[in-house]
């Protein structure tokens, strides 16, 4: 019954979505003001209805997730103990996708040439080094950033070079 009513709901929201588009279209100015300022709303009530019939279909897997997540296991490579306090981010636990993680730090991929890998590094620690930009009086919480990101870039550097040998 639940499945019944969750793809009702969807094909209500396609409805409406044919509907919306069709006011917001009957009405030149206001459908090229849309689109070119806030596309997202064109598709709100498609969405909005997808999401809802999808979590009754979809139900049971909700519930078993919101159960998992609250007993802090670990749900589809994810648990609570994988995330950091204060930033809200969260790490995947395997390796690999740590080293993906710093590849994508450094702006570079794993089939990079390590001189390419350090030529990224050197540039991007030239943008976001402390020092340099404490003498362009930047405010505090972009020295914070810029702190925090130079030490993400230096651990990344330092895993891929060990890495690589």
């Amino acid at each position: 019954m639940k499945k019944i009513i969750g793809v009702a709901i969807i094909a209500l929201g396609i409805f409406l979505e044919v509907m919306w588009l069709g006011f917001v279209f009957g009405s030149i100015i206001i459908g090229v003001l849309l689109l070119i300022f806030a596309p997202r709303i064109l598709f709100f009530p498609f969405n909005f209805f997808f999401l809802i019939g999808l979590r009754l279909i979809y139900s049971q897997a909700f519930k078993q997730f919101e159960e998992a997540r609250r007993n802090g296991q670990s749900y589809g490579g994810y648990s609570n103990a994988n995330y950091s306090r204060g930033s809200g981010s969260y790490q995947r636990a395997t390796p690999a996708n740590k080293m993906q993680e710093y590849y994508r730090e450094l702006e570079s991929s794993a089939s990079d040439d390590f001189s390419v890998i350090k030529k990224n590094y050197r540039r991007l620690m030239k943008e976001h080094h402390y020092d340099s930009l404490v003498s362009k009086g930047l405010p505090k919480d972009m020295l914070e950033f810029s702190e925090e990101k130079t030490k993400r870039l230096n651990e990344a550097y330092g895993a891929i070079k060990e890495a690589r040998g």
